[in-house]
């Protein structure tokens, strides 16, 4: 099937004009060669057929001493139906997803020498030397334990995997000074109010609970105290931890609301001599210096009042984007404002009330400090 696509492929030949040519076409039709889109010019007889008559083609015009030149139709078609393009698709796609299944570097980003010679002999023990499946890499907190039992003097690991591409980040231990420095009591991180995990963005500690799972006020998120067996290492908790969680606002209004909003610009060309200023000047316009000692070029834009009846469909297209925009202003930096909902809206003659339900994202973690024993 696949010699039979490669036998298949089109070719233009040309033949010159001589005497030996009618005898070279008869013994072509005899061979039963098809000969396709046959053009005559002054000079030169051009016809079209397959590969798989070429051979044929050849021994009739030694035989005949005819001149052919060959043109192949198919150069410029990118994907030819040839066993050999066939193989070469498969691969293009296989290799790559085979090649994804692996870990093909894994770099150590520390700061000396001895610290990355350190490092190396840990994952060895880990048995992280690429290239290796992606599969077989251990546990984040597998490794990262192993990493600080075997080098005490670091503090924490960083594991970042990019892809095909692994590196660890090692973060030393702060030296000590002579003189005793005063330094923050090592905490985990509890949850300062209620809602649902998101994600971590953690410095240090490990984890207690995952991603989508509800949590409570003053239940532990991260803890800083590391186990190795029987042992226990304080060394904290630091970073964020971002859950969902409802907000609950109620609004009043008048009914009716007057707002002011910009009117027309208008451009105003005034000489310099004129140094009288225009109520609603709203700005001056720069110009070229040349210009600007002779003339000045103000802006005009007086506002424009308007009524505004509220309604459930204009408390919602008006009133909600201003309410968001208020919390948002009100929490904390990195809080994300997901979603809105109207909960109920109840107008009478002169007042507007109702409830709105903010889907908030925030930060909820906070300390608390480990207290150890003698």
């Amino acid at each position: 099937m696949q010699r039979h696509g490669w036998n298949n492929r089109k070719l233009e030949l040309e033949v010159a004009l001589n005497d030996r040519l009618p005898g070279f076409l008869r013994a072509l039709a005899k061979a039963n060669i098809p000969l396709k889109k046959v053009k005559t010019t002054k000079n030169y007889v051009t016809f079209q057929t397959t590969r798989k008559h070429l051979p044929m083609i050849r021994k009739l015009r030694r035989k005949h001493h005819m001149r052919i030149t060959i043109d192949w139709l198919d150069e410029e078609v990118i994907l030819r139906n040839e066993w050999i393009v066939h193989i070469g698709l498969l691969l293009l796609f296989l290799v790559p997803l085979c090649a994804s299944q692996f870990i093909w570097s894994v770099d150590i980003d520390a700061s000396t020498p001895e610290q990355e010679e350190e490092l190396q002999k840990s994952l060895y023990i880990l048995q992280i030397s690429p290239p290796f499946l992606k599969r077989k890499l251990p546990d984040e907190t597998v490794i990262r334990q192993q990493i600080l039992q075997d080098q005490r003097e670091l503090s924490w690991v960083h594991i970042n995997q990019q892809g095909s591409h692994l590196t660890f980040s090692p973060i030393p231990s702060p030296k000590l000074d002579t003189e005793i420095e005063k330094k923050e009591q090592p905490s985990h991180l509890i949850a300062k109010k209620s809602g649902v995990i998101t994600h971590f963005n953690l410095t240090k500690g490990e984890r207690v609970v995952e991603e989508n799972k509800a949590v409570y006020t003053g239940d532990l998120l991260v803890t800083g105290i590391l186990k190795q067996g029987e042992k226990e290492i304080v060394y904290g908790a630091e970073g964020e931890v971002f859950a969902d969680y409802w907000i609950e606002a109620s609004f009043s209004l008048p009914k009716k609301v007057e707002y002011e909003v910009p009117g027309e610009r208008h451009y105003e060309l005034k000489w310099k001599k004129d140094k009288k200023k225009k109520d609603g000047d709203w700005q001056t316009v720069k110009l070229p210096k040349w210009l600007a000692k002779y003339v000045d070029l103000s802006v005009t834009q007086q506002g424009i009042t308007r009524e505004l009846i509220l309604d459930e469909q204009s408390v919602e297209k008006v009133l909600l984007p201003l309410l968001h925009q208020k919390y948002v202003n009100e929490l904390p930096p990195k809080t994300v404002m997901k979603r809105e909902k109207l909960l109920q809206v109840a107008i009478d003659n002169d007042t507007v009330k109702g409830k709105v339900l903010f889907l908030v994202n925030e930060n909820i973690a906070v300390k608390q400090a480990i207290y150890q024993g003698d």
